[in-house]
């Protein structure tokens, strides 16, 4: 069979699985977490410091920093929340959601089969709310990690397949294009733990560079905005302010880490090595020190940064 069919079919589906594995499992852990999630909501965001807890608790509950967005911007168009409170939850929904890539990076993938069987099995023999919930979410790890081991699988007929992997070899280094693709590719899938998987993928197989990964990770943090963005359209200015918030936020963040792009991915390699962790994991620990540097710069300044978006996001 043609290399470039076999290639094609396994981008295709091991992309497929992925996104489908991870949305799955996110919508689980929602429905298992949902009194969870009302409850840390009404308690813990009445200061930045306490909503920026609870979006990080809430996202590593769901895996998904956009639908927490999304939540977000509803709770600030309906009143029950104000700007500044949102704010707290962005920055901490961010840093959540980075426990997906950390995951990805695991070589786990004999597990996909089991957990997913285990899913099923829940699914099927079990009557209560909370247990039918958690298996959707035993079901999307399990497609999640099959969508890996697919991609995985692609890896050598792309080097077999001169053409391919000499565009590889060409487009795959440059940190900028790889940021362009990164947001593109994620505004297109609203999701960016899938993007940041198959990142991961493609930088552990020797495919890109290590500077073309950090790329398609901060493309991957503006990409995710667009959700947000979609679902402030015709609400209140509360909540447009909310969705600039995000944006805004991921912006800046990543402009400051390609103005020190040098230093950003030695501290990211210190970091590694100091944990004793091996070059696997670089991804997913860029995902996460990326979103810690971000909340570390913001939150000390978020009454001014409110205040910067209440200016600039007028009635």
């Amino acid at each position: 069979m043609n290399p470039l069919l076999i290639i094609l079919f396994n981008f295709i589906t091991g992309t497929a699985c992925l996104m489908y594995g991870v949305n799955l499992m996110s919508t689980g852990l929602e429905k298992a977490n949902l009194k969870a999630i009302k409850r840390l909501l009404s308690v813990w965001t009445d200061k930045t410091y306490k909503s920026f807890i609870a979006g990080t608790a809430i996202t590593a509950l769901v895996q998904s920093s956009t639908a927490v967005t999304v939540i977000t911007v509803g709770l600030v168009d309906s009143g029950l929340m104000k700007l500044s409170q949102a704010v707290g939850i962005i920055f901490g929904a961010n840093l959540g959601t980075t426990i997906t890539a950390q995951l990805m990076s695991f070589n786990i993938g004999y597990l996909s089969i089991p957990v997913f069987l285990l899913g099923i099995a829940m699914r099927l023999f079990t009557r209560k709310p909370f247990l039918k919930s958690l298996s959707l979410s035993f079901i999307g790890f399990g497609f999640m990690f099959l969508g890996i081991t697919v991609l995985n699988l692609g890896v050598p007929y792309i080097r077999e397949s001169e053409y391919v992997f000499k565009l590889f070899s060409q487009y795959g280094q440059n940190p900028f294009i790889g940021l362009l693709i990164g947001m593109v590719t994620t505004m297109l899938v609203h999701s960016s733990s899938a993007t940041v998987g198959l990142t991961i993928v493609l930088f552990n197989s020797g495919l890109i560079g290590f500077e073309s990964a950090i790329g398609l990770t901060l493309g991957d943090n503006i990409g995710t905005c667009i959700t947000a963005q979609l679902a402030s359209l015709g609400t209140s200015i509360s909540a447009r302010r909310t969705a600039w918030a995000h944006t805004l936020y991921n912006v800046i963040g990543v402009i400051i880490a390609v103005a020190v792009f040098i230093p950003f991915t030695e501290l990211v390699k210190l970091i590694t090595a100091v944990l004793g962790q091996d070059n696997s994991r670089l991804i997913a620990n860029t995902h996460t020190v990326f979103n810690i540097l971000s909340a570390m710069i913001f939150l000390p300044v978020t009454k001014y940064y409110v205040k910067f978006i209440e200016s600039l996001i007028k009635d």
